[in-house]
């Protein structure tokens, strides 16, 4: 198929050399214990892959993906968030025209406002991967909710993590209400969420009438949705909220094709939702790149 001009992965992660070199002790020093038990798991395989620099730009490239969106982690403690968003402004520094940044965010850190305007400064654009309930925390927090209310009145995007309410038990599960997700958008109309993966299936609930109004500013990326559905998924996305509303991305480095992925990689996902979606050359120029850039503050 014909490319679409800019090619953007919505749903990214990247870690330092030293913490790819040893997990184990960096979650253990930073007292990350959630992060480890996803990472490598204490029972079966891990579909966690690692990726520096050199092997991610060079998988891009491989892949025809001019730009990446980094998503921070839902780290446990505020001082880990503060470090990952170091990390990112280190690499959109040394890469500015293939990573874009967005901030990682806890809020029980001192003051998360003057850290949101601080990465805004270094030229951070949204926040997210965003899991309160990890944090011990909830999305109708005050503190949470003025970082929703920087994030409205900035123009930035919101990426959510989201757990499908049913489905199989896997490491690290914890519940995120779909309900939560619906009465944040009617509470900031103006606020841009992205619901990862698939957004647990809440974009269906779109076909009711009484709903959809309030979703008007919700989109959907598709990062590990190999790992969750079926490939038909991709089509019944676009035909339930339209093709404007959905976000290819990866959650590269995960392997979220293991039974042909040996180390990650962009293609292999990619070629799935071509396979399976039978889009227009509108629909894959919307899916795999301007919809996320249209989503971007000015």
């Amino acid at each position: 198929p014909t490319l679409p001009a800019v090619i953007v992965d919505a749903h990214t992660h990247r870690y330092p050399d030293d913490v790819i070199r040893d997990p184990e002790t960096y979650a253990n020093q930073a007292k990350e214990f959630h992060w480890l038990g996803l990472v490598k798991p204490e029972q079966g395989p891990t579909l966690q892959g690692w990726s520096n620099r050199r092997q991610m730009l060079a998988d891009m490239e491989n892949a025809g993906v001019d730009k990446a969106v980094l998503l921070g982690w839902y780290w446990e403690n505020p001082d880990s968030c503060i470090l990952h968003n170091d990390w990112h402004a280190q690499w959109i520094e040394e890469d500015a025209d293939r990573f874009i940044a967005f901030v990682t965010l806890h809020p029980s850190m001192k003051d998360p406002l003057a850290e949101l305007s601080k990465r805004q400064q270094q030229g951070f654009v949204g926040i997210g991967e965003a899991h309160p309930w990890v944090q011990s925390a909830n999305m109708r927090q005050p503190a949470w909710l003025e970082c929703m209310a920087f994030a409205s009145e900035a123009g930035w995007p919101v990426t959510f993590h989201v757990t499908e309410p049913v489905g199989h038990d896997y490491p690290g599960r914890i519940p995120t209400p779909l309900e939560e997700f619906l009465w944040l958008a009617r509470e900031f109309p103006d606020l841009k969420i992205i619901l990862a993966h698939a957004g647990g299936l809440l974009p269906f609930y779109e076909l009711n009438p009484r709903v959809r109004p309030f979703l008007k500013n919700v989109y959907y990326d598709l990062a590990a949705c190999s790992l969750l559905y079926d490939p038909s998924i991709y089509r019944k996305l676009i035909d339930a909220v339209g093709a404007e509303k959905i976000l290819w991305g990866t959650d590269y480095p995960l392997r979220i094709l293991p039974d042909s992925q040996k180390k990650p990689d962009f293609s292999a996902f990619r070629r799935e939702v071509l396979e399976s979606a039978n889009l227009t050359k509108e629909e894959e120029d919307a899916i795999f790149g301007n919809n996320l850039l249209s989503l971007l503050p000015c």
